[in-house]
């Protein structure tokens, strides 16, 4: 599988969702978008989280940067 820079924020957002409505296989996904095993289950993970501090009422940034600071550096390759 080739390396990629890194995925834009839509980019990361479009894997979460494909991933989550299972209209293909998890690797074609993967393939797809040109990444591992691994980080789309940490993408897919970081989302779904987002996701629950959302709703458990953390608003706006504070319910997604946490989220989002632990996949920025999975997702840069290099």
């Amino acid at each position: 599988m080739r390396k990629r820079e890194k995925l834009t924020p839509e980019e990361r957002f479009a894997l979460a969702l494909d991933l989550i409505k299972r209209e293909h296989s998890f690797a074609e996904v993967c393939s797809h978008y040109h990444v591992s095993h691994t980080t789309a289950y940490k993408i897919r993970n970081a989302f779904l989280e987002g996701g629950r501090r959302a709703l458990a009422g953390a608003r706006g940034r504070e319910a997604v940067e946490p989220v989002l600071d632990d996949i920025r550096d999975e997702t840069a390759i290099g």
